[in-house]
C-alpha cells in the first residue's frame, strides 16, 4: 500500500515551502488547486503540513535521535517529519503511522525505505514518555511538549509566566480564528452581514464595533463579501490599534508601516465618521507595497490619503514628509518578529531567531523616536508591534522616555480605548499587550505617548 494522498500532499507542501521559503498557506492553497483533495483528504493534509511546519525543530530533534549521525537528503527529512508528527502530535496508530512514513519516504527516494522504517519504530517506541521531561519544571520539556523553540520557551517563561507561556504555546498549535473588519467605503455594516451570511461564513460581532468572527472561516475566505471587500480581514486586535490613534476630521496623521493599508482604510474610516477626513500620510520602506496600497484606496474611492515611500528612520529624507512638530498623531507599525501570530504562520516559529529580536527592536526604537519628532506638543504617537517579547515592546518605550527626545512625552493611559472584557490584556505600566487565545485576538503590543 502506498502512502496516502493527504501524506504525499503534505510532504510536498513541506518541500517547497523550505525550498523557497515560501508562506505555507499560499503554497499549500497552489498545491490543493493543482491537485485537489476529497474534504478528508484535504483537511488531514492541512493538519500534517501546517503541524510538521509548526513543529519542526522539535521533530527533527526527534528524528536525530534514531539516526545515528547518518546525513539524509532533505525530502527525505520532510516526509519523515510528517510522519514524526503523527506519531507525537497526533493520536495516529503507531502501526499505521510508521507504515504510511515508510511509504512516503519510499516514494520520494526508494534507497531510505529500510532507515525510515528502522527511524520510525525506534521513535513510536519512546513516543509514550514524550515530551522526555517534566513540563512543569524543565523549559525544555515544555518546549517539546508544544514544538516551540526552547529558547523562545524560556523567554516566555521569564518574561510572563510559566501558566501563561504555556496558554500561549497550546494556542500558536491551534487554528487562528478569523476576524473581519467592515470596509465602510465598500458599503454598509448590514450589507457585509448580509454577505457573509450569504457565504456561509456565520458572522458573529465582536468586542469593537464593525469587527466580527467568522464561525466558518473557511466558507468566508471563499466568500464574495472578502473578495468584494465588504469586510477586511484583519485580527481583532490590530484593529483595536487605529482606535487609539482617534483620528478625526482634518487631523494630520502620519502611518509608518503602512503596508497593504488596512490600517489606513481603518484610519479614514474613523475619522469620516466624525465628519471629515483627515489627512493621512501613509509611509512604507518599499516602492511595490506603495503602489499595491495607490491601487487599493483607488478601488475603494479612499479620500486624503497620500502614500509616501522611504525609510522612516530617516523621515527627513523622505521626499514631501511633513515637518518636524506638524502633525497631530503617527502611527508607528513597527517591523517586527510577529511571535504574537505564530498559529497563522507555521513556517515562521523555526525561523525567527533570537538576533532577529535584537536586530528589530533596535530598529523599532529608531522608529519611535523619528516619529516622535514630527508631533506637535498635544500630539502623540502609537506604537504598536504584533510580537511578544519585551525587547520590542516594553522596553522599546521605556527607553525612548528615558532618553532626550522622550523627556517630553508622557505615556497616556488607554483604559477609556480598550474594550472592558480586554482590559486583562492592559498591563500595569499601562500597554496594551494580549496574547494568543483560542476564539480570540492574536499577541499585539500598543502603547500611546503624548508630548506635552
Amino acid at each position: 500500500m502506498s502512502a496516502s494522498p493527504a501524506r504525499r500532499t503534505a510532504r510536498e507542501v513541506l518541500t517547497r515551502v523550505r525550498e523557497s521559503s515560501s508562506y505555507a498557506h499560499e503554497v499549500l492553497n497552489a498545491t490543493l488547486r493543482r491537485t485537489p483533495l476529497s474534504p478528508e483528504d484535504t483537511s488531514l493534509a492541512t493538519r500534517l503540513a501546517y503541524g510538521a511546519l509548526q513543529t519542526e525543530g522539535t521533530l527533527d530533534d526527534a528524528i536525530d535521535r534514531y539516526l545515528g549521525g547518518k546525513r539524509i537528503e532533505p525530502r527525505v527529512r520532510d516526509a519523515l517529519r510528517v510522519s514524526a508528527y503523527e506519531i507525537l502530535f497526533l493520536s495516529t496508530a503507531d502501526r499505521a503511522a510508521v507504515h504510511q512514513g515508510v511509504e512516503l519516504v519510499r516514494s520520494v527516494r526508494a534507497q531510505a525505505a529500510g532507515l525510515a522504517n528502522a527511524v520510525l519504530r525506534r521513535l513510536a517506541e519512546d513516543a509514550p514518555e514524550f515530551p522526555w521531561g517534566d513540563p512543569a519544571v524543565d523549559d525544555a520539556a515544555l518546549a517539546r511538549l508544544y514544538g516551540h523553540p526552547e529558547w523562545l520557551t524560556t523567554l516566555w517563561v521569564g518574561e510572563l509566566g510559566r501558566q501563561t507561556a504555556e496558554a500561549i504555546m497550546a494556542a500558536d498549535n491551534e487554528p487562528a480564528p478569523l476576524f473581519l473588519a467592515v470596509n465602510s467605503f465598500a458599503g454598509t455594516p448590514e450589507a457585509a452581514v448580509a454577505a457573509l451570511e450569504a457565504d456561509g461564513a456565520a458572522p458573529e460581532a465582536y468586542v469593537l464595533p464593525g469587527s466580527f468572527i467568522a464561525g466558518d472561516a473557511g466558507a468566508a475566505v471563499r466568500g464574495k463579501a472578502l473578495a468584494d471587500g465588504l469586510v477586511l480581514a484583519t485580527d481583532a486586535a490590530a484593529q483595536l490599534v487605529s482606535v487609539l490613534v482617534h483620528p478625526a476630521q482634518g487631523q494630520r496623521i502620519v502611518e509608518v508601516g503602512a503596508g497593504r493599508g488596512t490600517k489606513t482604510l481603518l484610519l479614514q474610516a474613523r475619522a469620516l465618521a466624525t465628519g471629515g477626513p483627515a489627512r493621512i500620510d501613509a509611509v512604507d520602506l518599499h516602492d511595490f507595497k506603495a503602489r499595491l496600497l495607490d491601487v487599493r484606496l483607488s478601488r475603494f474611492g479612499v479620500p486624503g490619503v497620500r502614500t509616501l515611500v522611504g525609510d522612516a528612520a530617516e523621515f527627513s529624507k523622505i521626499p514631501g514628509s511633513p515637518e518636524p512638530g506638524t502633525v497631530d498623531a503617527v502611527l508607528v507599525d513597527a517591523p517586527c518578529s510577529g511571535l504574537g501570530t505564530l498559529r497563522r504562520h507555521p513556517e515562521k516559529r523555526w525561523r525567527v531567531t533570537e538576533a532577529d529580536v535584537a536586530s528589530l527592536a533596535e530598529l523599532g526604537g529608531r522608529l519611535l523616536a523619528e516619529a516622535a519628532r514630527l508631533v506637535r506638543s498635544g500630539g502623540f504617537v502609537v506604537y504598536s508591534t504584533c510580537t511578544l517579547t519585551d525587547a520590542e515592546n516594553a522596553d522599546v518605550v521605556r527607553a525612548f522616555l528615558a532618553s532626550a527626545e522622550g523627556s517630553a512625552f508622557t505615556l497616556d493611559a488607554l483604559g477609556h480605548d480598550v474594550p472592558e472584557v480586554w482590559h486583562r490584556f492592559i498591563t500595569e505600566e499601562g500597554f496594551f499587550r494580549s496574547v494568543p487565545e483560542p476564539g480570540g485576538p492574536d499577541g499585539h503590543f500598543a502603547a500611546r505617548l503624548v508630548r506635552a
